[in-house]
């Protein structure tokens, strides 16, 4: 039995980010919200579940007011130590709106993007600030859905797990035919080395395909992992070492398991 475990952005979708520096309301793009938040091992990533487009009636509220009205519409999705919900909401500052969320927002609409991964927020978890807002969405990176219909046809089974929010990933699946049991949302690190665990435990030979640093586990967990710069972020040597293969473009993962085929 094979299966293959696919991160989202970056991976199988080419990530278009806008991101708003909160302390001097700058806009800017750049994708890589991990090696933002890698700058200070405090700074966590928190998701929002809420579709973007349904934070307008909150508009005027602060972040923080929103999340302690509304305590299952976020989570932590990238983090390097361990805090709480509640922790979190007891730290978190007051000062930025859900407007300067929806900043992010309106600019990202006037790019070419046909999924909306989701709001989010980079915070500094020693001072509470919340430094970044910022909204993602992107394009499927061309041959993504090439790749689906090959490994559905060699029999796979196939899974994403990623840090993006539930309500994107499901039309992603939607999108791609892959069943939304086998969707793993706002999957932070540790979630995605459980995914490939799970899935070896029940008797698959497992491949996992990541772009960053929160991939390493699951890439080094898996029988064989794949790591993708498609991107063209700027990572790590570590995160590199760990990966059996290092692909330029996702239309080599069918290379990658034509290679295994004939080992």
């Amino acid at each position: 039995m094979k299966a293959i475990v696919f991160d989202n952005a970056g991976t199988i979708l080419q990530r278009k980010t806008v991101i708003k520096d909160v302390s001097n309301n700058k806009i800017f793009f750049n994708t890589d919200t991990i090696g933002i938040a890698n700058k200070n091992d405090k700074n966590i990533i928190v998701v929002f579940q809420t579709p973007v487009n349904k934070l307008y009636e909150y508009k005027d509220m602060s972040i923080k007011g929103y999340m302690l009205e509304n305590k299952s519409s976020f989570e932590v999705a990238y983090s390097q130590i361990k805090i709480t919900d509640d922790r979190l909401l007891d730290i978190i500052s007051e000062n930025i709106k859900i407007e300067d969320i929806l900043d992010t927002y309106e600019v990202l609409l006037t790019k070419d993007v046909k999924i909306i991964s989701g709001a989010a927020l980079i915070v500094d978890t020693q001072s509470g600030d919340i430094t970044h807002v910022y909204t993602a969405g992107g394009l499927f990176f061309k041959y993504t859905s090439d790749v689906m219909q090959y490994l559905k046809n060699e029999g796979f089974e196939i899974y994403i797990a990623s840090g993006d929010n539930k309500h994107s990933l499901d039309k992603i699946a939607s999108i791609l035919d892959i069943a939304k049991n086998n969707i793993y949302s706002t999957c932070n690190v540790t979630c995605k080395e459980a995914v490939v665990d799970k899935l070896q435990k029940e008797g698959y030979y497992v491949y996992m395909v990541g772009n960053h640093t929160n991939d390493i586990l699951a890439i080094k967990k898996a029988d064989t992992g794949i790591l993708t710069i498609q991107q063209k972020e700027l990572l790590p040597k570590k995160l590199i070492s760990e990966a059996d293969y290092v692909i330029s473009s996702i239309d080599m993962v069918m290379d990658v398991v034509k290679k295994d085929m004939y080992k």
